[in-house]
């Protein structure tokens, strides 16, 4: 090892992919690496809940579904008739997901504040 760490010894272990993915999630909500919170949790370290604002989440919920009502029209039409989907319609769904992503980064920059 050509560089010098404060904490020499290393452990190592083997998880497999959906609980890399979990653990990946936890560390990335608690913005924090991997082995950061591998090593707090091995140590005992409880990690606190983090706090979810209902109403927005409520609100996101509703817009998805929204979003999701039209997809599923558009595909029953495009089915039924083998049209294909207008170039106004997929701005407007372009237009609503962009507003939705608007609204996570929002939420994720206000919780990263608190």
């Amino acid at each position: 090892m050509s560089e010098t760490r404060k904490e020499p010894k290393q452990i190592k272990f083997r998880v497999s992919e959906s609980e890399f993915d979990r653990l990946s999630a936890i560390a990335e909500s608690h913005q924090m690496s991997l082995p950061a919170l591998a090593k707090k949790k091995a140590m005992g370290y409880h990690m606190p809940q983090l706090k979810i604002d209902k109403a927005g989440a409520i609100e996101i919920a509703k817009e998805l579904r929204a979003i999701g009502n039209n997809v599923n029209q558009l595909t029953k039409r495009a089915n039924a008739t083998n049209d294909v989907i207008n170039d106004e319609e997929l701005q407007d769904i372009q237009k609503e997901l962009r507003a939705i992503w608007q609204q996570f980064s929002e939420a994720l920059q206000n919780r990263a504040a608190d």
